[in-house]
């Protein structure tokens, strides 16, 4: 059974923040209305290769992610109570002696084979219309489908989904995050749990899901020995869908917004009380996903800075040390001040979504639509920031048509916030006013939703977004006149 979560005249939390490229694990403390941040830790999350495929390396992430607790508690006073959220669709395998192995990279090609399978068995279409969750093949379904062939499944006990395997490392029970099922492909719609017709249909294994809650939910306590000694720091299940805490954050203060969160992945969108299942919204790409207090995101998934970091690796400069930390800002700051693109490309092309030749490929779509591609490194950058702009605009239009929202500005969050690049493009080409910030919004959405766990914020959804607005510095964007 859950636990009861702890009470603190002070509170300090802690999120633990997982990407596709990078981790942090953050510290902040709630008081007065006001969230401070007071300390960050970062650190590399990089996919490796085996003979089975592409992988995550899990057990270091769990290792990082105490190396960053246990600074950041040395720092400062003890933690109320830690969350973890992390990228959707990965899990990890759970046999009688912990994790069977690696878990697999949502981009490996294993679901070349699984994704035909599956919709065999249960049409893509017939799922929208039931869900509003469009098929991808990066999600749950395809993968656990993927294992269950490869007999994979055999002797798991079960699967966990990233953010729930680390925060059960840390000490928490087996659960899955409501926010986070959602975006599997094998849930009920509005947070009702697991689909079993689905997962029967699927012949996958019953027992290796484990329950669901709600964000919200203290699932335990940090094990002995991962803090200082005598802490008593709940392990409080959050909005662990890294975009679902990432729009809790989005300092909007009405209804009429469009939300942008832009990391390695960038989705757009708008937030409803309803899941739209049209036609329309299916052949238009959109996806429908659970937030927090029962809202619906409604969105569309993309290749976001992934495009840039894979072009930062691919010229060497994709490492953490100061000759690269320099090269890339150098490279962004060139990028800046270069004149705008000529020609721009889609940035939803599936081609940009697999690891490898970005730059081969970004001038194979240039080509296509007819200019050159430039020699310049920063004037290629600008060019995929800039187009990225492009493609969230046209996303934002999307969205308002199929949704009947009327959006009158748009909230740009995440790491993709900091890029003047990117934020004045999605003004220009939106017609409407951008705000940029807060980056770390999907730090600070895990730590509101930990802080009204625990008594140290009250009331809805606006409630915490009235905190992000008074804790944050935001950027306005205007679109520039004719």
């Amino acid at each position: 059974m859950p636990a009861t979560p702890s009470r603190s005249a002070h509170f300090r939390a802690a999120a633990v923040d997982l990407g596709g490229s990078s981790g942090r694990v953050v510290s902040a403390s709630v008081d007065g209305g006001l969230l401070r941040i007071d300390g960050v830790r970062r650190f590399r999350n990089r996919a490796f290769t085996d003979e089975l495929g592409l992988r995550w390396d899990a057990q270091r992430l769990h290792r990082d992610a105490v190396a960053g607790l246990r600074a950041l508690r040395e720092e400062g006073t003890a933690f109320t109570s830690v969350g973890v959220d992390a990228w959707s669709g990965d899990y990890g395998l759970l046999g009688h002696d912990g994790l069977a192995d690696a878990p697999f990279h949502q981009r490996d090609s294993r679901t070349d084979r699984s994704f035909p399978l599956v919709e065999a068995l249960l049409p893509a279409q017939h799922a929208f219309r039931a869900t509003g969750v469009t098929a991808l093949p990066i999600m749950t379904i395809y993968q656990l489908m993927a294992d269950r062939i490869g007999g994979r499944l055999d002797t798991v006990r079960r699967m966990l989904l990233i953010p729930d395997l680390l925060s059960h490392w840390l000490g928490g029970e087996e659960v899955a995050e409501a926010t986070n099922v959602s975006s599997t492909g094998l849930a009920l719609p509005y947070g009702e749990g697991w689909d079993r017709e689905r997962i029967d249909a699927l012949d996958l294994p019953a027992r290796i899901f484990p329950p669901t809650v709600a964000p919200g939910t203290v699932t335990g306590r940090v094990s002995a020995g991962i803090l200082a000694p005598g802490d008593e720091t709940d392990i409080t299940a959050v909005a662990s869908h890294d975009t679902a805490s990432a729009v809790i954050a989005v300092p909007a203060a009405g209804e009429r917004f469009a939300f942008v969160s832009c990391g390695t992945w960038i989705l757009t969108g708008v937030e409803v009380d309803r899941i739209i299942a049209s036609d329309r919204a299916r052949d238009a790409g959109f996806t429908n996903e659970l937030g927090l207090d029962g809202t619906v995101r409604f969105l569309r998934i993309a290749a976001g800075l992934w495009i840039v970091n894979e072009c930062m690796r691919e010229w060497g400069v994709d490492g953490w040390g100061a000759r690269s930390t320099a090269a890339r800002r150098e490279i962004l700051a060139r990028a800046e001040a270069a004149p705008a693109s000529a020609v721009l490309i889609d940035t939803g092309d599936p081609r940009l979504l697999r690891p490898g030749q970005m730059t081969a490929r970004i001038s194979e779509l240039i080509a296509e639509s007819g200019g050159r591609a430039p020699t310049d490194r920063a004037a290629v950058v600008r060019l995929v920031l800039e187009s990225l702009g492009a493609f969230v605009a046209r996303q934002v239009d999307e969205a308002a048509a199929l949704s009947g929202v009327d959006v009158q500005v748009i909230h740009l969050v995440g790491g993709g916030s900091e890029s003047p690049i990117l934020a004045q493009s999605v003004a220009d080409r939106s017609g409407r006013t951008v705000q940029a910030g807060p980056s770390e919004a999907t730090s600070m959405g895990n730590i509101l939703v930990q802080a009204r766990a625990h008594g140290a914020v009250s009331g809805g959804l606006g409630d915490l977004r009235r905190v992000v607005r008074a804790s944050t510095e935001l950027r306005r964007y205007d679109p520039a006149r004719p």
